[in-house]
């Protein structure tokens, strides 16, 4: 499901969305992934319950400026190339994220940030506001602050939402950063709650509302989810991945991996590091080709460790192909 209140067109990355490349014409690869998704840091204060962050012994850390620099003065030279700030931790919790912003965009990148929000105070969306960050999505769970809460463990629905009308109302009348919102939901949660009421509520403080399904396979073995396995909303259908040719991953220590779902860092899911290794060369590397000729072309799922526990639960690129004139699509 994909709520807009103004529209798709109000999207500051509809140019992708809409996009030949993005929809359908992703195969052969372009010269330059459309998003870099970079991992500020691996620290996060909150423990969710379907979160595979739970299984890593990664050591914590933050992003070097230095090393962030030489990405972003890459991706620079690609025009339409995107930055998303997101991975195993809270974005926000990076001790310079204002720095680490400006740069960003003093280099003219579009940016996107993800976050839970709890690290979100008035002074840090006023900078936002300021120099034009596009995008803020908060990621949420489920569709009620109760589903919210035994999701999101050590987080108030009421922090959430409270944060959501924050950013709302000190934006005002500006169009940036655009305000998304992303919830995921089990089978017998879309059975006690209305999602439709859930994103029209949502819509008056937000620009945009999704929901996609929640995915607890990455975390089967886990004995806190085994209950739940049976209520996941989605079949355990296996696609062809989209996303290795669209997106390119960078750990907060350089480390360039070729899916977003590998919360230890796995060397299998690995194609090289950062700085010694630039972007370009590896998203047009053999060890990135094989990864696409594997889950890309074929189902070779098997393949790697990330990928065996990989079923879709998104519909966004159906969605994004019948875009109507209507705001809310199902």
């Amino acid at each position: 499901m994909l709520a807009y209140r103004l529209g798709p067109q109000s999207d500051p990355f509809n140019y992708i969305f809409s996009s030949d490349r993005w929809l359908k014409d992703y195969d052969p690869v372009g010269p330059f992934p459309m998003w870099v998704n970079l991992e500020p840091t691996n620290v996060c204060q909150l423990e969710c319950f379907f979160c595979s962050r739970q299984l890593s012994d990664r050591p914590l850390g933050y992003l070097d400026l230095d090393l962030a620099k030489s990405l972003f003065s890459e991706t620079a030279r690609y025009p339409g190339a995107a930055v998303r700030l997101t991975g195993w931790g809270e974005p926000l919790l990076h001790p310079r994220i204002a720095e680490l912003t400006d740069m960003i965009k003093g280099f003219g990148l579009k940016l996107k940030i993800y976050t839970n929000s709890m690290a979100l105070t008035p002074a840090l969306m006023e900078h936002f506001i300021k120099i034009g960050v596009d995008d803020i999505q908060f990621s949420l769970q489920g569709l009620t602050p109760e589903q919210y809460e035994f999701n999101r463990v050590k987080a108030r629905y009421s922090q959430v939402e409270g944060k959501i009308i924050m950013a709302s109302e000190l934006r005002g009348d500006k169009q940036r950063p655009f305000l998304s919102v992303l919830t995921s939901v089990l089978a017998d949660e879309l059975a006690q709650a209305d999602p439709v009421e859930f994103t029209q509520k949502l819509l008056k403080y937000a620009d945009k509302v999704a929901m996609d399904l929640t995915n607890l396979n990455f975390v089967s073995g886990e004995a806190r989810v085994k209950p739940f396995l049976g209520r996941q909303s989605k079949g355990l259908t296996r696609g062809l991945c989209v996303d290795v040719f669209l997106s390119l991953e960078v750990k907060y220590d350089g480390s360039i991996q070729f899916c977003g779902q590998d919360a230890r860092g796995l060397p299998e899911h690995t194609i090289g590091k950062a700085p010694e290794m630039t972007l370009h060369e590896a998203w047009l590397s053999p060890a990135m080709e094989a990864k696409r000729e594997a889950v890309g072309r074929h189902l070779g799922h098997e393949n790697y460790t990330v990928c065996r526990d990989c079923y879709h639960n998104t519909d966004k690129y159906e969605l994004f192909k019948n875009l109507s004139s209507s705001k809310v699509f199902k």
